[in-house]
């Protein structure tokens, strides 16, 4: 079994996150679980499987990682991992694939919103966010000011 815990996994893990257009349902929170576990036990790089694991964030975001110490997540694996998550796209009838859409909320406790990246760049708040380079970089849920999406303009 190749599925670890998403704590387990080491900061340097290798990282991939996709947003969905619009959130899932608590009654489609379990089928989301089952397939992202599935696919963290089954994943593997030419026939070895990858120590993989995920989190999800406000039925909203899908984060992946890869120990890659032991093996890497290769060119095949990558491949594997889009059919699982188009599947599991299919099955929730959710886009989870547009990067044009960005969750942003005016207050850390607020409702999400749904802004296009342009609005999203000119907001005020927080936001979902969807890059970094490994699991240890990445922040969840982040302030706009000075993010990737509005950095701070130098003076």
């Amino acid at each position: 079994m190749a599925l670890k815990s998403w704590d387990s996994l080491p900061a340097e893990s290798r990282f991939w996150c996709f947003s969905a257009a619009q959130p899932w349902t608590d009654d489609q929170d379990s089928l989301v679980q089952a397939h992202l576990a599935a696919l963290c036990e089954d994943w593997a790089a030419h026939g070895t499987p990858v120590q993989a694991g995920f989190t999800t964030v406000d039925r909203r975001l899908i984060a992946l990682a890869v120990d890659e110490r032991a093996h890497a997540a290769s060119g095949c694996s990558i491949d594997s991992r889009m059919k699982a998550l188009t599947a599991l796209s299919n099955a929730l009838g959710i886009d989870l694939f547009g990067r044009m859409h960005v969750y942003v909320r005016p207050a850390e406790d607020g409702d999400w919103n749904v802004l296009t990246l342009g609005a999203a760049r000119k907001a005020e708040g927080y936001f979902l966010n969807t890059v970094a380079t490994c699991k240890g970089d990445w922040q969840p849920i982040c302030p706009i000011a000075g993010s990737w999406l509005r950095p701070a303009t130098l003076g």
